[in-house]
């Protein structure tokens, strides 16, 4: 049994005879998915950076929002 991936479903309920065509002939390499498939390698070796930076931000809009809160009740 073959495993079938999540894009293979949304490709299936998009167009069952594509689907088909694609596990039959395969997919051709373009140069756009190699192009995408780099691009989907670079966010996934810099998520962690992104989520250390994104709890920076989130934390430095609470102290921001509590001094001018401070600043306007005080």
């Amino acid at each position: 049994m073959k495993i079938i991936k999540s894009s293979e479903v949304a490709s299936y309920i998009f167009c069952p005879v594509c689907w088909w065509t694609e596990r039959i002939n395969g997919v051709k390499i373009t140069k756009a998915i190699s192009k995408g498939e780099n691009y989907h390698n670079f966010i996934s070796e810099n998520q962690l950076k992104a989520r250390f930076l994104y709890a920076g931000m989130m934390v430095l809009i609470i102290v921001i929002i509590n001094l001018v809160i401070f600043r306007f009740l005080g």
